[in-house]
Formats: structure tokens, C-alpha cells, sequence
């Protein structure tokens, strides 16, 4: 009963009714409360609404029954990553590609890092070697890694670039920066 209603839920969330996929998971999530699955579900649809700290909390409860729960640590690692929680970000996924190596929707994500960090090619190279793997995984993920290659290489048109630069050095230190200006005493202007 419980692992129809995860199902319902994701083809809710999948036909745009956040609402009722929620209802679905929370559903779920009474009738099987040691389970992480219903956990999962429930923060992919708090973020679709939008809710980014609550589907944390979701991801970290799921992570709590299952430590090695793959999917979990891969969504967790992008939601850090939205924090500029750099480290975080990769050891979540770096844990995710470990336990589950060939998970589509775990590459889909180890992609997604790099490409919201401007790594282009090597997001294209992520996904074009999962896509190359033997996987179960169902047409929405397919779908889902479809797309972000398509547009990682649109970013890569016109491109010049031998090794891709490392942005995350260049967001902690604008980060360390911003920090050190709201800490820094106001330097008096010569007259």
C-alpha cells in the first residue's frame, strides 16, 4: 500500500501536482516511517514549492534511517551547494557516486554540480558516461539527464577553454571577502 502511494506521489509531482504528490508521501510516510523512500519523495516536492530548508530537514531524516541512501546524499549535496556550502556539497555527493555508482539519477545530480558550478564539459562527460551504463532507471531520469546534456552543451558552444576553471576557489574567496568587508573598520578618506 505505502510503496503505491510513493508511486502516486511521484507521478503527481511528475504531472505537476505538488499538492497531491505531498499527500501521497506523507500518506506513506505514516504507514512506513522506518522507511527513507517516503522522505525522499516528500523533499522533492517541498522543492518544487519552493521550500529548500524543509526538504533538507526531509533529506536528512531519510539519511538518518538509511546512512547509505544514495539519492538522498545526492540531493542533499545540490541543496548545500545552493548554500555555497562548497565541501559539504561534494563530500554529500562523492558519498552518493560510492554507494551507488551506477544510479542514473545519482550521476544526473553529480552532473548537475558541476554544471551549476560552470563546469560544462566535464558535466557533459558525467552524463555521457551514464547514459552509456546499463541502468533501470524509468523515462523521467533518462528524460532528466537528456536535458541537462543538452543544455551543458549549449553553455559549451563557442567555448575556449582547455581545463575549465575551478569557480568554487573563486566563490570562497568573494565569500571570505564579503565577510572580511563587514568586519573591516571604514578606512577615512584623505581630504
Amino acid at each position: 500500500m505505502a510503496v503505491k502511494l510513493i508511486e502516486i506521489g511521484y507521478a503527481a509531482l511528475r504531472c505537476g501536482d505538488v499538492e497531491g504528490a505531498m499527500r501521497n508521501f506523507e500518506q506513506a510516510l505514516h504507514s512506513m516511517p522506518d522507511s527513507p523512500q517516503p522522505h525522499l519523495g516528500l523533499a522533492i516536492a517541498l522543492l518544487e514549492q519552493g521550500s529548500d530548508s524543509e526538504a533538507s530537514q526531509e533529506l536528512k531524516a531519510a539519511l538518518e534511517i538509511d546512512p547509505d541512501y544514495a539519492i538522498a546524499h545526492a540531493y542533499l549535496g545540490i541543496e548545500l551547494l545552493k548554500l555555497q556550502e562548497f565541501e559539504a556539497a561534494e563530500e554529500e555527493l562523492e558519498k552518493a557516486v560510492r554507494t551507488a555508482p551506477t544510479n542514473l539519477l545519482v550521476l544526473v545530480k553529480f552532473a548537475e554540480y558541476y554544471y551549476r558550478l560552470g563546469y560544462f564539459p566535464r558535466s557533459i562527460m558525467i552524463l555521457e558516461q551514464a547514459l552509456k551504463l546499463p541502468y533501470c532507471a524509468n523515462e523521467y531520469v533518462v528524460g532528466q539527464a537528456r536535458q541537462l546534456q543538452a543544455q551543458a552543451r549549449q553553455k559549451c558552444r563557442g567555448m575556449i577553454v582547455r581545463e575549465t576553471p575551478d569557480f568554487r576557489y573563486w566563490l570562497c574567496l568573494a565569500s571570505h571577502l564579503k565577510g572580511y568587508r563587514e568586519t573591516a573598520p571604514a578606512i577615512p578618506l584623505a581630504s
